[in-house]
This record gives C-alpha cells, sequence and structure tokens, in this order.
C-alpha cells in the first residue's frame, strides 16, 4: 500500500477521546507507552504495543509491535496502557 492510500485510509478512521467505560482519555497516552490492544469484540485476542504517536484531531493511537512498525486503532480497543517497559514486546 502506497504512502497516500495509508493516509487516505487514516483520514476514513476517526476515535473518540474517551473509550466506553471512560477508564481512558486520549490525552494518557504518550509515546513509547506499553500497551495491549483487543483484536477481536469480545476482547479474547490481543497483542502487546508500544505506543509510537497519538493523533489528538483524529483519536487515533499509533503502535508497533513485534511483527509490525505501523499499527493504528481507536481508544476503545486498549486493554490496558502502562508506562514504558524495556522488554515488553519480547514478552
Amino acid at each position: 500500500m502506497n504512502e497516500k492510500s495509508k493516509r487516505d485510509n487514516l483520514k476514513k478512521m476517526r476515535g473518540r477521546p474517551f473509550d466506553e467505560f471512560r477508564c481512558f482519555y486520549i490525552k494518557d497516552f504518550r509515546k513509547g507507552d506499553s500497551i495491549r490492544v483487543s483484536l477481536s469484540r469480545r476482547g479474547s485476542e490481543m497483542e502487546r504495543g508500544v505506543v509510537t504517536e497519538i493523533d489528538l484531531e483524529n483519536c487515533l493511537i499509533h503502535y508497533k509491535t513485534s511483527s509490525s512498525d505501523e499499527n493504528v486503532t481507536t481508544i476503545d480497543r486498549i486493554v490496558t496502557l502502562e508506562g514504558f517497559i524495556k522488554t515488553f514486546l519480547n514478552s
């Protein structure tokens, strides 16, 4: 996928500043934070990630995993938020 189509897809994606239970607020996230992201609606599948960027305008969280450097999610998919943990992706 080229750079332009990635940007176009991100423009279509937009999140909310709070999650549905109001546990997290978009400004709680910082670059380098360790997060667990739900891959399914039920939360049975999760992946570990490290925050690389926070898009406050669209309320999106960019993160990397051990297998991919570019992932994007909304705050509703975040299961846990922790400060920087050095070996988090390798755990």
